[in-house]
């Protein structure tokens, strides 16, 4: 596969793997492509090699990376900042490409860090720049951010994600539910338990694990009370966040679902944007501000 007609290439390092869209000048998608974690490495070179289809020897690539934190000193803005669309640029020994990256967000108190989240919060953000409210952003972490006169004023981060599948595994739970098989019922029991006496969580552990070893509870049902649990930790973490705001949910399946279904039974309606569009839009702003700084 060579695509001579490739202008620009956007990369996505999410959770779930790598997502790659070939551009053409005018940013047109010509095409695009997912990779398992498994099928790219933690070095540049890795990178690299998997973006080989896509390169000439007739042209250098601009290649706009969000989201890989093994390249080397992405630049992260303190907050409250402003999602210019600025990018940096990567020594790479390769004439065939120009590697840029997206910048992350630094926050001092509570301390703080945020990489690919602020890609896709850049690209919210470029289709309703009027948005006063929070913003939640799930993948690899969970982000809550403040969201005021265009700027990013503040935000707070959670493990939830990287617990849940580490819990799973450990409770040997099914990881990772589609839309149609979670429990409803003993996720949102677990959300108003945790919610209401969040003193409990471990203990809730202990008797998913339980249930699980005595075959009380299905593997399905452990992994709704884990995931429940676990949501209901943050949002009572995050309730000055999203207490009396506007919020928007930027995640993939099934996680945005979740997240706004616990907070609907908090008296909060969330909207959910799908993740990779956002990062797309956000990675489409940030090639459309170095391409007006060249010119």
């Amino acid at each position: 596969m060579n695509t001579p007609d490739v202008g620009w290439i956007a990369v996505d390092f999410a959770a779930r793997g790598v997502q790659i869209w070939a551009h053409d000048t005018d940013s047109n998608v010509l095409q695009q492509e997912k990779l398992r974690p498994s099928e790219i490495g933690e070095e540049l070179a890795s990178l690299l090699h998997a973006l080989e289809p896509y390169l000439s020897n007739n042209q250098t690539i601009p290649v706009i990376c969000s989201g890989y934190s093994p390249l080397p000193a992405p630049v992260f803005l303190p907050v409250p900042s402003v999602l210019t669309g600025e990018l940096s640029r990567l020594a790479v020994d390769d004439p065939r490409v120009s590697v840029l990256t997206t910048p992350g967000l630094k926050q001092a108190r509570p301390v703080g860090l945020m990489h690919g989240s602020a890609t896709a919060i850049s690209g919210f953000l470029a289709a309703t720049p009027d948005f006063d409210g929070v913003v939640c952003t799930v993948s690899k972490k969970s982000h809550w951010s403040h969201i005021s006169a265009g700027e990013v004023v503040s935000f707070q981060s959670f493990l939830t994600p990287e617990l849940a599948g580490l819990l799973a595994s450990k409770l040997s739970l099914k990881n990772g539910l589609g839309p149609s098989d979670l429990d409803e019922h003993a996720f949102d029991i677990a959300v108003d338990e945790i919610m209401t006496r969040p003193e409990r969580f471990a203990a809730s552990l202990a008797q998913i694990s339980a249930g699980a070893t005595l075959n009380e509870i299905s593997p399905t049902t452990g992994y709704s009370k884990l995931m429940g649990g676990l949501i209901g930790m943050e949002l009572s973490g995050a309730r000055p966040y999203w207490l009396g705001r506007q919020v928007s949910i930027i995640a993939s399946d099934p996680w945005g679902e979740l997240y706004a279904r616990a907070l609907k039974a908090q008296g909060v309606q969330a909207m959910i944007k799908d993740r990779a569009p956002q990062i797309l839009a956000g990675l489409q702003h940030s090639y459309r501000t170095w391409c007006a700084k060249k010119n």
